[in-house]
């Protein structure tokens, strides 16, 4: 029986572990900002110009804008994840696990870059950076 602990436990592990890693190859995924940063307001922007993106039911609550290769949190109030990728020439591509947070740079040239959630297609949305 001891055996079959040590077994489950060290798969367990491993599973963490790979689905750790998987986790980041799709963007730019880091924790959440650090304790004492701005906090968003409920328009979905934070003070002192940093730029939050909301999910939430399915739906995309951007900023009205951004500023050109700004850093921007994206929020996921849904169980499920999300992406928030740009679906031309943005560069852009962040997967957001449900009830997670993520970090995103925006691109560095001015302009209106259209987004999709890999994973629910029917989500679009329009990140502006000027």
């Amino acid at each position: 029986m001891r055996t079959i602990n040590r077994v489950l436990t060290v798969a367990a592990a491993v599973s963490m572990v790979a689905i750790t890693g998987c986790a980041g190859q799709g963007g730019d995924y880091s924790a959440p900002p650090a304790a004492g940063s701005a906090a968003p307001s409920a328009n979905g922007s934070a003070q002192a110009g940093a730029a939050v993106i909301t999910i939430k039911d399915f739906k995309y609550e951007v900023p009205a804008s951004v500023k050109p290769g700004s850093m921007v949190t994206v929020t996921n109030a849904d169980s499920a994840p999300h992406t928030v990728t740009a679906k031309g020439e943005g560069g852009f591509d962040v997967e957001v696990p449900g009830g997670g947070t993520a970090v995103v740079q925006a691109p560095d040239a001015p302009g209106e870059y259209e987004t999709i959630c890999t994973f629910h297609p029917q989500m679009t949305g329009t990140l502006v950076v000027k």
